[in-house]
């Protein structure tokens, strides 16, 4: 059960999930904070909230 918790932290939001199909829909960062009504810097953080779970999800795959 401990391993499902620690998975489960690293879920995304339903906003990060919305910047992240816009950005792979190469809007830019104004396009994106336009779209959802959020500052750029906000756009920023949603983003690197993505990258983060993205380096976890390499990391929880290559540990096994």
């Amino acid at each position: 059960m401990k391993g499902i918790d620690h998975k489960s932290k690293f879920l995304l939001t339903h906003r990060e999930r919305e910047v992240f199909e816009l950005l792979v829909q190469d809007k830019t960062t104004r396009d994106i904070a336009g779209q959802l009504f959020i500052s750029e810097k906000t756009v920023r953080n949603h983003i690197s909230n993505v990258m983060q779970f993205e380096i976890n999800r390499i990391i929880d795959i290559t540990q096994g």
